[in-house]
């Protein structure tokens, strides 16, 4: 590898400008026909011996990290940076510009890096022809290249500066229709000018290996948006994260629909206390210690709520295991959208026996409207609760669809699907 293709600056031969005499790079091919000074804009032919065509100047330095005589590898090939231009355009009313640079590389000629809001992507001059017609339709399919791209944006681009050495003669100002279409990493263009019409493949650059491979540091901003051609890379943390959600979440759901079709328990008593106000017990054996027990309460409440206090004994020791207070409300009526219900007229308590033996609850209230209320006391055991499984199997859901998820917000944010929401 020759000193002229380390990625630095290139060590060539230089011209002078024929209109100011400031020492120029001359860093292309033959086939380079044109040499646009960078000190005072001075457009020159080279196939002319130099001679002066146009002058710009001060035209408007663009935005951009490279600058000519930069030499670096992309896509496997040695390229070095002869020239610049920046370009401007119109797309659905809005403004928008971006800086190509062109390249040149002696095996494989001259092509095009791009610098657009931070992104890079390189373009190269192609022979394919697109399959379909020459009209343009939002999204509409176009083969061209052995792809199936989309038709992605139609504009007309116009030059607003110049440097260096190009393949045509140029002028400020100058406009061209572009129709793109992308099939990400790349994309395909159709530029139709006054005289010619070509084809150009593009192909997405990672942004950190392209600017190393040229020796520049990246101190610049990062990419703003999602670019047309812009490849949706999932994270390695996302892609493990998904990948056992898509494992866990049908065990999770299945164990879950397994405990709710076994884990009611067993039902040990079941009676009905009339007066709560004068208080009423109910007394029960427990077998199961290492399992949930289920206190389930149930009245006949409608349109009110009624209160219950309760106590949990151990029968043998008189100790108190546990205490419980709840209600229970149940309202029902109509209205425009027709019947509504809120409440219920069941509450459930749970609670771990300490050790297997008889057990008394006793229920009472101080509410005058709850102790008119018949109150049916079912216990149960060996209970187990499905709900925590189908929680977990929900998440795991949300694990395997977040992926997918992201990529649909990603591609929301490449067609601009997503800009009324994020006005």
């Amino acid at each position: 590898m020759t000193d002229a293709f380390q990625p630095k600056d290139a060590r060539v031969a230089a011209i002078n400008c024929t209109a100011c005499g400031s020492p120029l790079p001359a860093l292309a091919g033959h086939r380079a026909r044109a040499m646009v000074c960078s000190y005072c804009g001075a457009v020159m032919d080279r196939h002319a011996e130099y001679a002066l065509l146009a002058r710009y100047r001060d035209m408007p330095r663009p935005d951009g990290p490279f600058r000519i005589g930069l030499s670096g590898e992309i896509l496997g090939v040695m390229q070095t940076i002869v020239g610049i231009v920046a370009i401007r355009a119109q797309i659905e009313g809005a403004g928008y510009g971006w800086t190509n640079y062109q390249l040149y590389s002696p095996t494989h000629g001259y092509s095009w890096l791009t610098w657009s809001d931070g992104h890079l992507t390189h373009s190269r001059k192609t022979r394919d022809m697109p399959e379909s017609g020459g009209h343009f339709a939002y999204k509409a399919p176009l083969n061209a290249a052995g792809r199936a791209f989309r038709m992605y944006e139609h504009y007309v681009a116009r030059i607003t500066y110049l440097e260096g050495e190009l393949t045509w003669i140029p002028s400020l100002g100058d406009t061209t229709e572009v129709i793109e279409a992308v099939d990400p990493p790349y994309g395909y263009a159709v530029v139709i000018g006054e005289t010619e019409t070509e084809f150009e493949f593009t192909s997405y650059l990672d942004r950190a290996q392209t600017m190393a491979a040229f020796g520049v540091e990246d101190t610049f901003p990062r990419a703003l948006g999602v670019h047309g051609t812009q490849p949706f890379i999932a994270g390695s943390f996302h892609t493990a994260l998904s990948k056992a959600g898509k494992w866990f979440a049908p065990i999770a759901l299945t164990l879950g629909l397994v405990f709710a079709a076994i884990g009611a328990g067993q039902k040990i008593t079941e009676t009905l206390i009339v007066d709560t106000d004068r208080g009423g017990s109910i007394v029960f054996p427990l077998n199961r210690p290492d399992r949930l027990a289920e206190v389930r309460l149930s009245a006949n409440v409608y349109n009110a709520w009624s209160w219950y206090d309760m106590e949990l004994t151990n029968e043998e020791t008189d100790e108190t295991v546990a205490e419980f207070d709840g209600g229970i409300e149940y309202y029902e009526g109509y209205d425009s959208d027709g019947k509504w219900t809120e409440g219920s007229q069941t509450v459930t308590f749970r609670f771990k026996p300490p050790e297997a033996g008889a057990y008394r609850l006793t229920i009472t209230t101080g509410d005058p409207q709850s102790a008119r209320l018949p109150v049916r006391v079912e216990i149960r055991e060996n209970v187990m609760l499905s709900r925590y499984l189908f929680g977990l199997g929900i998440f795991f859901a949300l694990c395997a669809l977040s992926l997918w998820f992201r990529r649909a917000r990603f591609e929301a944010k490449r067609w601009g699907d997503d800009e009324e929401e994020d006005d």
